[in-house]
C-alpha cells in the first residue's frame, strides 16, 4: 500500500509543479518577488508537511484495519480449529487425490489408530478392510469420497465396515462435503465420521423387540387391544379379530366404545378407564362387548396404563380372555352343587333315619336281653339271650364303624375338645372290656407313668374310641396270657403335653406279608380268623385317622404267634378350667355308691324303650315316670308331680324332644334335660345341646353312663 502511495505522488508531484509554476503559485511568487523568498521556501515546506502527515495518518489507519481483520481471521481460524479437534465427531479432509491432509483426535480413534498415522493416508488404505456391516466387500463407488467427486454434491450416511489393527470390527456412518476453488473445482472433501456400532446393536435390538412384542401380540392366545388416551384403537390382535369379527385394518384410529362396548356401560367403562390413565391398574375386571354378529360375550381383562419415553401416558394395554363359557359352566357347577349339597342333606337325613330306625330296634334288643336276663332262666335260656345280646352289640358296632369311616372319608370327622380326666376316661373304657378279658380268661392290665397327667383338654369320645379298638382287637385275637395297656409322657409342646399309648398282647401276632394291609378299610388280614373274629374291619383304619387328628401316629411291632403292640402318640392340651383330680383306680372294683333317689320323667314314643330304661333305673333306685310324646310330657310336668331330671327322646309323634325342650325352657323351667336319642350323625349333638339340653346320650342306652350323666346334673339331696 505505501509503494502504491509513493508512486502516486511521485506522479503527481511534478504536475503540481508545472501547475504551481503557471497558475496561482507562480503569480505569487512574482509578486512577491525575490526578496520574499525566504518566505516562499517555508510556505512550501508547509505545504509538503501537510501532505506528509495527511499519508502517514491514511497509512496508519489502513495498517490497524488489516491488523484486526488479520486478528479477527485468526480467532475464527483458532475457534474453527477448536471445534475441530473437541468435536465430538471425527472429522477428516481429503485433498483432490483423497489422501487425508487432516484428522482430528476423534477420527483417528474411530479409525482404531493415532493421529499421526491416518495423516497422509488415502481413504480407503486397504488397512481397514473395508467391507458392508454384513461382511461383503463394500463397492468402491460408494465409498464417500468417491460418491463426492462424482455428483459434486454433498452425501450423508454412508454406512461401512472397516477392521481395525486388532481385529475388531466398527461400523461407521460417514457424511461427507465437497469444497469448490475459485474456478470450480473440487480441491478438498470434508468429512465428518462416526462410529456407530453401538446405536446399530441397539437399534437391532429395538428392532427384534418390537418384532417379538408384534409377534407377542399377533400370536397371544388373549385379546389384546392397545386404546389411546382418547380410547381410539392402536393395536388390535389376532384374537381380538376373531373375538370381534372385524379386520386390524378396519378399526385402526376409530373409537374402541362406539364399536364394542354396550352404550349401557360406557360410564363404567369411563370411570375404570379414567383409573388406570391416572396409574393405577386394574386386574381380573369383567364386562360385557359385543362380539361377532352383535352378541355379548363376557371378557375377564387386566387393564394398564403404557409410558411413552418422555413419561406420557401412551394409552392403556387391555388384555382379555373371553370368559363366557367358563362363567356358565361356573353356573352350571353352582347348580350342580347346590344339587349335590341337596342330595348330601338328604343323604345325610336319611342316614340319621336309618341310623335312628335301625339302633333303635338294637336298642330294644340289648335293653330287653339285658332285662331278661336278669329274671329267672334256665341256663339254656341265659346262653340264648346272651347270643342273642353279643350279636346285637356286634351290629351296633359295625353300625358305628360304617358311620364314622363315612364321616372321615367326607372328611366331616371333627374332634370336639374339652377338659377331661384321663384316669375316668380309661376306667370307663377298661371296666367293660375287662368282662370280654375275663370271658376268656386272659388278664387285662392297665400301667400308667407317674409322668401323667390326670386331667387333659381333649375329645375324651375318640380318645376313647382308640382304646376300645386296639384292645377290643387285642383281646379278640388272644387266646391266652394278657393284654396290657400303657401310658408315658413322652414329650411337650407349648399348649400341652405327648402322650404315647401302648396296647400289648400275647395273641397269634401278625405276619409280614400282611402287615402292610393292617389300617386299609374294610380289610381282615385273614379269611380263617375273619370267620372266627367277627367284625367290619373297620377299626384300626379309624384308628389310625383320629390318632393323624389329634397330631400322633400310629405304629406296630408284631410277631407271628407272639403277640402284637401297637404304639399310638397324641397331643393333649393341659386343661382349660379348674380340673378336679379324682383319685380313680384303674381295673380295681369300685366302692358302692350311696345314691339318693330322684325322680326323672322319661319321655319315649317306643315302648320297648320305655320298659327297658325304666327297668334299670328302678334297679338303680330312681322313680321313674313315663311320657309316650313331648306334649304329655310338658303336661305331666306342669301338673302337680315334681321331677328331677327329664330323659327327652328327640324323635316322638305329636311333638319331637327338640320342641318341646324349646317349650320348657321358654316358661323358665331350668330343670336338666339329657336327650336320648339313636341319632348319630355329624352335628347331633350340637344341635341337642343348642336346643336348650343339658346332656346328651345315644341309644342304645348304657345304664351305667345314664347314671353318671344323672348323678353329674341332679344335685343330691339332705
Amino acid at each position: 500500500m505505501l509503494r502504491f502511495v509513493s508512486f502516486g505522488l511521485l506522479i503527481l508531484l511534478p504536475g503540481c509543479t508545472e501547475v504551481f509554476a503557471d497558475g496561482w503559485l507562480s503569480a505569487e511568487l512574482t509578486e512577491l518577488g525575490s526578496g520574499n523568498l525566504d518566505r516562499i521556501l517555508v510556505i512550501g515546506a508547509g505545504i509538503i508537511i501537510s501532505v506528509l502527515l495527511v499519508f502517514i495518518g491514511f497509512l496508519y489507519l489502513n495498517i490497524d484495519k488489516r491488523k484486526r481483520v488479520e486478528a479477527e481471521l485468526q480467532r475464527e481460524r483458532d475457534l474453527m480449529g477448536s471445534i475441530m479437534e473437541t468435536s465430538p465427531m471425527g472429522i477428516l479432509v481429503m485433498d483432490e487425490d483423497g489422501k487425508i491432509i487432516f484428522a482430528n483426535d476423534q477420527a483417528a480413534r474411530v479409525h482404531g489408530v493415532a493421529r499421526e498415522e491416518i495423516i497422509g493416508k488415502q481413504h480407503n488404505d486397504p488397512v481397514w478392510k473395508i467391507a458392508s456391516h454384513d461382511g461383503t466387500p463394500f463397492p468402491e463407488e460408494r465409498l464417500a469420497f468417491n460418491r463426492v467427486m462424482k455428483i459434486r454434491n454433498a452425501v450423508l450416511d454412508i454406512r461401512h465396515a472397516i477392521h481395525w489393527m486388532d481385529g475388531r470390527k466398527v461400523l461407521l456412518s460417514i457424511n461427507a462435503s465437497p469444497i469448490f476453488s475459485d474456478e470450480g473445482n473440487i480441491q478438498k472433501v470434508v468429512a465428518t465420521v462416526e462410529d456407530i456400532t453401538t446405536r446399530k446393536k441397539v437399534e437391532e435390538a429395538l428392532k427384534e423387540s418390537a418384532y417379538r412384542f408384534r409377534s407377542l401380540v399377533k400370536t397371544a392366545e388373549s385379546v389384546i387391544i392397545l386404546l389411546s388416551p382418547e380410547k381410539k384403537i392402536l393395536e388390535f390382535n389376532r384374537m381380538a379379530e376373531q373375538l370381534f369379527g372385524r379386520t386390524r385394518h378396519e378399526v385402526l384410529g376409530r373409537d374402541y366404545y362406539e364399536l364394542f362396548v354396550p352404550e349401557r356401560l360406557w360410564a363404567d367403562h369411563n370411570r375404570q378407564f379414567a383409573t388406570v390413565l391416572s396409574g393405577n391398574p386394574l386386574r381380573l375386571q369383567e364386562s360385557y362387548v359385543l362380539a361377532r354378529g352383535g352378541t355379548e360375550r363376557i371378557i375377564q381383562w387386566s387393564l394398564s396404563r403404557l409410558l411413552d419415553a418422555k413419561g406420557g401416558a401412551l394409552g392403556v394395554l387391555a388384555v382379555g380372555q373371553d370368559v363366557t363359557e367358563r362363567k356358565r359352566s361356573e353356573a352350571e357347577l353352582c347348580e350342580a352343587k347346590d344339587a349335590a349339597e341337596e342330595a348330601s342333606r338328604a343323604k345325610s337325613e336319611f342316614l340319621a333315619n336309618m341310623s335312628h330306625e335301625i339302633r333303635t330296634p338294637i336298642s330294644a334288643i340289648i335293653g330287653m336281653s339285658e332285662m331278661t336276663l336278669t329274671t329267672d332262666l334256665t341256663d339254656e335260656q341265659q346262653g340264648y339271650l346272651e347270643t342273642v345280646k353279643k350279636a346285637a352289640e356286634s351290629l351296633l358296632h359295625i353300625i358305628n364303624d360304617i358311620l364314622d369311616i363315612s364321616k372321615i372319608e367326607a372328611r366331616k370327622m371333627e374332634l370336639r375338645p374339652e377338659d377331661f380326666n384321663l384316669f375316668e376316661m380309661l376306667e370307663k373304657q377298661l371296666s367293660v372290656l375287662k368282662v370280654q378279658a375275663e370271658e376268656k380268661g386272659i388278664e387285662l392290665r392297665a400301667n400308667v407313668s407317674d409322668n401323667v397327667s390326670r386331667c387333659y383338654h381333649g375329645d375324651e369320645y375318640r380318645l376313647g374310641q382308640i382304646i376300645i379298638n386296639l384292645v377290643g382287637n387285642a383281646i379278640k385275637f388272644t387266646a391266652k396270657g394278657y393284654v396290657e395297656v400303657s401310658v408315658d409322657h413322652v414329650g411337650s409342646f407349648d399348649e400341652g403335653a405327648v402322650l404315647e399309648f401302648r396296647v400289648k398282647d400275647t395273641g397269634i401276632g401278625i405276619s409280614e406279608d400282611k402287615a402292610e394291609k393292617l389300617f386299609e378299610s374294610f380289610v381282615q388280614l385273614n379269611a380263617g380268623y375273619s370267620k372266627r373274629h367277627p367284625g367290619s374291619g373297620l377299626g384300626l383304619a379309624i384308628s389310625r385317622q383320629l390318632v393323624e387328628m389329634m397330631g400322633g401316629q400310629i405304629t406296630f411291632t408284631s410277631k407271628e404267634g407272639w403277640g402284637t403292640e401297637f404304639k399310638f402318640t397324641v397331643k393333649l392340651k393341659s386343661s382349660e378350667g379348674e380340673c378336679l383330680e379324682t383319685p380313680v383306680t384303674i381295673l380295681e372294683a369300685p366302692e358302692p355308691d350311696n345314691k339318693v333317689p330322684a325322680r326323672i320323667l322319661l319321655a319315649e314314643d317306643n315302648a320297648t324303650n320305655q320298659l327297658y330304661i325304666a327297668h334299670f333305673l328302678n334297679e338303680q333306685g330312681y322313680e321313674v315316670e313315663t311320657a309316650e310324646n313331648g306334649l304329655e310330657a310338658l303336661n305331666l310336668l306342669n301338673s302337680e308331680v315334681s321331677f328331677d331330671v327329664i330323659l327327652m327322646d328327640v324323635q316322638m309323634p305329636e311333638m319331637d324332644g327338640l320342641e318341646a325342650t324349646r317349650r320348657i325352657r321358654e316358661q323358665g323351667n331350668d330343670i336338666p334335660i339329657i336327650a336320648l336319642t339313636a341319632y348319630a350323625m355329624e352335628g347331633d349333638r350340637e344341635k341337642f345341646l343348642n336346643s336348650g339340653m343339658d346332656a346328651y346320650s345315644s341309644k342304645p342306652v348304657k345304664i351305667n353312663e345314664l347314671v353318671k350323666i344323672i348323678e353329674r346334673l341332679v344335685p343330691h339331696k339332705s
